[in-house]
This record gives C-alpha cells, sequence and structure tokens, in this order.
C-alpha cells in the first residue's frame, strides 16, 4: 500500500510540474500578459481557464493514456 502511494504522489507532482509548464508555454503562445489582468480580467480569466483546460487534457494524453 505504502508502494502505491508513492508512486501516486510521484505521478501526481510529476503531472501536476508537466500541467505548470504547459501553462506557460500556452500563455505565452496566445500572447496573454498580466498586464491584461488588469485591464480586462473576464478575458484573462476565461483564456487562462482555457489554457489550464489544455494543459490537463495534453497532460492527461501524455502520462495517463487517457
Amino acid at each position: 500500500n505504502k508502494k502505491l502511494n508513492n508512486h501516486l504522489k510521484e505521478v501526481q507532482e510529476t503531472a501536476q510540474a508537466r500541467v505548470n509548464e504547459l501553462v506557460e508555454e500556452l500563455k505565452a503562445k496566445s500572447n496573454l500578459t498580466e498586464d491584461m489582468k488588469n485591464t480586462d480580467i473576464f478575458y484573462w480569466v476565461g483564456t487562462m481557464n482555457a489554457i489550464k483546460n489544455q494543459a490537463e487534457e495534453i497532460v492527461l494524453k501524455e502520462l495517463i493514456c487517457v
């Protein structure tokens, strides 16, 4: 049981690190800046949500093979 928990923790940490990496890459590609958070918060939040969802889908396919 401890081996399984350790393995699951490792997979979770790897997946989260990859999501964070992809979010930064996708944010740069979409030209989304922190300044936009102050000028058009709804656009910024919507775009960030879309980017995060896209990153999570990529990681599911890369690491989890869904």
